[in-house]
């Protein structure tokens, strides 16, 4: 079946059979709920929905991220510059984390560090 095949009310009751049983995983939450906390301006929340994941899955990249914005968000820099240290090291395309490091680099006073990374964001960003 090609995709223009497909019509609208297959689409719907494709939608309405998944949904009702579908199960989100227990670490999709808790990011989901982790973000939510972060968004309510409540980094020390969001850090308890990741306590459990930064246990078990120390190494995931969506974790470590949402941690190291929790510990920024909380002024925890120490703990937000190991882990965005890391992501960068493991991913230097990942602007955002760059952004992060840097902007946490900044709020320890190591602005000549921080300058590298800003400037390499915002190189990309223009």
């Amino acid at each position: 079946m090609r995709y223009d095949d497909i019509t609208d009310d297959q689409i719907a009751a494709f939608i309405d059979s998944d949904a009702r049983g579908r199960q989100v995983p227990e670490e999709t939450q808790r990011l989901r709920d982790a973000e939510e906390m972060l968004a309510a301006k409540d980094p020390h929340a969001a850090l308890k929905f990741l306590e459990p994941l930064l246990r078990d899955h120390p190494d995931h990249p969506d974790v470590m991220l949402m941690a190291a914005r929790a510990y920024f968000k909380s002024a925890q820099l120490n703990k937000a510059l190991a882990l965005t240290e890391k992501i960068v090291e493991d991913n230097p395309a990942d602007f955002y984390a760059r952004l992060l490091l840097g902007r946490t680099l900044q709020r320890l006073g190591r602005h000549d560090e921080a300058r590298g990374h800003l400037r390499l964001v915002d190189e990309v960003t223009e």
